[in-house]
């Protein structure tokens, strides 16, 4: 469970950056690294330990990390209604 948490906030955050960077959004584009950092630094020391049993763990937190970054940025930075 603890690798799916950590592997969802690396996808979570690297998605999320990368719509930052799209959108021009540079304040959430400086600060979403330092997020990233700390789930990465948590995934490979939990996937040293685990082994390949970890990959349905990976999968599984990259999936929802991904899915959850689309929806929270169309959430948080909508588009306005141009009609």
């Amino acid at each position: 469970m603890t690798i799916i948490f950590a592997t969802f906030i690396v996808v979570f955050g690297r998605a999320l950056q990368q719509m930052h960077v799209v959108n021009g959004h540079y304040i959430p584009a400086a600060v979403t690294p330092y997020f990233i950092a700390v789930g990465e630094v948590a995934v490979v020391l939990l996937v040293v330990d685990t082994g390949w049993q970890a990959i349905p763990f990976v999968g599984t937190g990259g999936a929802l990390g991904a899915v959850s970054a689309m929806w929270v940025h169309r959430k948080i930075w909508r588009r306005p209604n141009l009609n």
